[in-house]
């Protein structure tokens, strides 16, 4: 969905853009990854929630610096992706984008269901998520 769409439907709303909480959230974001990256090895299902978290904290970082915030309903985490997807596509965070939903589905499983993740799957999520806090935080420092 686009960013025009999530507004339409309500998912997303428009707020006063606010740097000091985008990069205080960001800060949060990049606590997770190193956090993820601790305790993979014992804990790798705690560990992935923490680097689905630090992405989608990021991105939503990006969001309140830009003056979205999502709306707390059904669907929040989908409205995140869709943002991140036409937001940061172009970036270096592109190519890192397409597994941002895989990510959500997959830690949603683990939560909801049983879902046990592998230590090469949490390697190359955690990857994946440092790529979208790097980019976020490069466009957080271009803006500052």
């Amino acid at each position: 969905m686009t960013i025009a769409e999530l507004l339409r439907e309500g998912r997303l709303e428009l707020v006063p853009p606010d740097g000091e909480v985008a990069r205080a959230i960001l800060a949060e974001a990049r606590r997770h990854l190193d956090s993820a990256a601790k305790v993979a090895g014992t804990d790798p299902n705690g560990a992935y929630a923490l680097l689905y978290d630090g992405a989608r904290k990021a991105v939503t970082a990006h969001m309140l610096a830009n003056g979205y915030r999502v709306r707390p309903r059904s669907g929040a985490h989908p409205a995140v992706v869709g943002y991140a997807e036409e937001a940061l596509a172009a970036g270096p965070a592109g190519p890192h984008l397409g597994h941002l939903d895989r990510m959500r589905r997959n830690r949603n499983r683990s939560e909801y269901d049983v879902r046990i993740f592998g230590e090469a799957e949490v390697a190359g999520d955690l990857e994946h998520a440092r790529h979208v806090v790097a980019a976020v935080e490069a466009a957080l420092e271009a803006t500052a």
